[in-house]
């Protein structure tokens, strides 16, 4: 019955790659000297069998971009991959060429926080032939790889009260990495996150969302307790939003209460860049225009002080392919930032909550 589960709620991937046409693509990004940083977020459905079938060139087409995005000088400073569970997924890692890595929780990782009187009710309705209840068969699958040295990285597993369905069976949660920056007098702190799903989890909808507003109160909390409001920080992830309005209204106000505005659907990296940065190709537009429409892969970025950075441009160097089907069921898609002209923003004026995690 797992198996039968599994395999119905996860589509097959795609091999394509068109490579000299991204190359052209990655044009787009502005080098801008070193007042710039690019940051991609890709969820490259790096799935083991039987959850995924035959995504092993596809994998490696990815990874073979990225390497040759390094040749041109055209990479993202900043990677972050979600759902990179097997070897082959991992090996991206490597084969792109990037310096300095970090992983999310690994599969053994347990959360330290107590589950309240309404968390132990979830837990005793867990269901087994829906993966809950069955102990953690993988990591969280996030990777955060950089040209820049990482200096401290914080992680968050979220506990068993804060997942549903076939998600809990991946030890998903958050990493932080405070990577020094050339330029950049403090540490810069990168964020990748992958919330729950939603249908796919394989359980109702309403606890799919009772676990999903667990988990994006405590990845708030987390981020605001381990990044210092002067730092500059960057969030990027599956956050798994979609068209859902009560998803809507949990991930952003929970951001809010925590003081972290910035964290805003108007404020996203991909919104700024479509109204503000020029994108003279129109399948770029037209790519980065259906990441947007998904709602599930975000980013989004603050300067120090209640600032935000300015959007230079950005670049779909994963989208639809000319000639086949994406090489993953997301799009990977590059903001490029201006580090040095910040703009007045909203500020994150609300008080720090302590923290449960240190």
């Amino acid at each position: 019955m797992l198996f039968a589960g599994l395999v119905s709620f996860v589509a097959t991937g795609s091999t394509s790659s068109s490579l000299p046409y991204r190359l052209d693509m990655a044009q787009l990004l502005p080098d801008g000297g070193n007042t710039t940083l690019s940051m991609m977020t890709y969820n490259i459905k790096g799935l083991p069998w039987p959850i995924a079938f035959d995504r092993d060139a596809a994998l490696a087409r990815i990874g073979a971009r990225l390497r040759a995005l390094r040749q041109r000088g055209q990479q993202p400073h900043i990677l972050l991959l979600q759902e990179a569970f097997t070897p082959q997924a991992a090996e991206i890692a490597r084969t792109s060429g990037y310096r300095h890595m970090t992983f999310g929780p690994d599969r053994l990782m347990r959360s330290p926080i107590a589950p309240a009187t309404a968390d132990q009710a979830f837990l005793t309705d867990a269901r087994w032939d829906r993966g809950e209840a069955m102990g953690k068969q993988t990591d969280s699958g996030l990777i955060i790889l950089s040209d820049y040295p990482i200096l401290r990285v914080q992680r968050l597993a979220f506990p068993d009260f804060a997942c549903a369905g076939f998600d809990c069976l991946a030890n998903k949660g958050v990493v932080i990495a405070d990577i020094q920056v050339p330029g950049e007098e403090k540490p810069v702190a990168i964020v990748n996150i992958h919330l729950n799903a939603r249908k796919a989890s394989g359980v109702s909808v309403a606890r799919s969302l009772a676990a999903y507003a667990r988990q994006v109160d405590l990845t708030a909390r987390f981020i605001a307790s381990a990044v210092p409001r002067d730092r500059t920080l960057m969030i990027g992830g599956d956050m798994n939003i979609g068209g859902n309005s009560d998803r809507t209204r949990i991930f952003f106000d929970s951001f809010s209460h925590h003081g972290l505005s910035f964290v805003a659907a108007a404020q996203s990296g991909a919104q700024i860049a479509l109204q503000q940065a020029a994108i003279p190709v129109p399948q770029a537009r037209d790519d980065l225009i259906h990441a947007t429409q998904r709602r599930k892969d975000w980013i989004f970025a603050r300067a120090g002080q209640g600032t935000s950075l300015v959007v230079k441009g950005a670049q779909v160097p994963f989208g639809s392919e000319p000639d086949g089907q994406p090489l993953s069921d997301h799009f990977g898609y590059v903001i490029a930032y201006d580090r040095q002209r910040p703009q007045l923003a909203l500020a994150d004026a609300s008080p720090a909550p302590k923290s449960e995690y240190r």
